[in-house]
């Protein structure tokens, strides 16, 4: 049991006592936290100028090189395009890449006064893409895939194929929150008590043992530098705020209707392993759009692009180079 589990259990017996202790151990993490490095992806950083806060992002490439490429992370704890590492750098090399820390992550604003929503992330991606990068291929993971399959269907103009990691939206992350999520919401953005829970599930601890169990296959990728990395960008003034939406189910989505409706080329890609999204979910989409195609990664979890990026890289290429060719 780590250090914050056990604070929260001895709090919720000793009353205010425990709280007390509570908003002591919050503050030393407060104190921790390290400032996260801007340059783990290579290229030039920008801010997006969006409606709800300053997007950051990282571009690299010639804008001469055809159609761009936007990756689009995930949401969790520490999550931002540093989830793009073995990817972007290499991709840049061929094409014009860009890939935006979605608000309420990384380096990009986390505003406190905003409704964390799928909707809203849709809103930014569709937003970027219009504004930013221009019509683009995306390559994204997990609800990242989930709301980038809406924006592919609502916008089909500004997405030109889709290739989708371990996405989510069918089945699993799909529910939207009835009467205890909004509760639980409450109870996450309290100062003490939410901010302690969060700081249990933002710990080194809880960071490291999720990828070693659940992310990655092979468990010495959990390296102190992901962990690290994922710690200080979790600890970002703001941070909780997305992530209580997301845990409270705010951030869940359906895509399934929208998938079904996708007119771009769209390539599934799963770790043959995953047991957080079963593989067997790939089969409910092929039936619900039988254009797709899947690719299955051996001895990968949740994030085949991490695991085998040489494999992934080169499936991208093939996929944004079909796309020119039937174009």
């Amino acid at each position: 049991m780590s250090t914050f589990s056990k604070i929260w259990k001895a709090a919720v017996v000793a009353g205010g006592a425990g709280v007390a202790a509570l908003a002591a151990a919050n503050a030393s993490v407060k104190r921790k936290f390290a400032e996260p490095d801007d340059s783990v992806l290579g290229g030039t950083s920008g801010f997006y100028e969006w409606i709800n806060g300053h997007i950051f992002f990282k571009s690299a490439g010639e804008e001469n090189k055809g159609t761009p490429i936007v990756f689009i992370h995930s949401v969790g704890v520490g999550h931002s395009s540093f989830t793009w590492r073995k990817n972007f750098d290499d991709l840049s090399k061929t094409h014009c890449v860009f890939a935006p820390d979605l608000l309420g992550f990384g380096l990009s604003d986390k505003p406190s006064n905003v409704e964390y929503s799928a909707n809203l992330y849709v809103e930014l991606i569709g937003d970027f893409l219009r504004e930013v990068s221009g019509a683009a291929h995306i390559v994204a993971i997990s609800l990242g895939a989930a709301y980038s399959t809406r924006v592919a269907e609502e916008f089909p103009e500004l997405v030109r194929s889709l290739t989708l990691v371990s996405p989510t939206g069918a089945g699993i992350f799909s529910n939207r929150p009835g009467m205890t999520g909004a509760a639980f919401y409450g109870i996450l953005q309290s100062p003490v008590l939410g901010t302690s829970f969060y700081n249990a599930l933002a710990s080194e601890r809880s960071i490291r043992d999720f990828a070693r169990q659940q992310y990655f296959f092979d468990r010495h990728r959990a390296t102190e530098r992901f962990v690290n990395f994922h710690y200080a960008m979790s600890h970002q003034p703001g941070a909780q705020h997305a992530i209580s939406a997301s845990l409270s189910g705010f951030l869940n989505t359906d895509a399934r209707e929208s998938f079904s409706r996708l007119v771009q080329p769209v390539t599934l890609v799963w770790g043959k392993q995953d047991r957080t999204n079963p593989i067997e979910k790939a089969a409910e989409l092929l039936q619900i759009n039988p254009h797709a195609r899947l690719e299955i990664f051996d001895r990968c979890k949740m994030s085949p692009s991490e695991e085998n990026p040489e494999r992934f890289n080169a499936l991208v290429r093939q996929i944004v180079l079909a796309r020119s060719v039937a174009a």
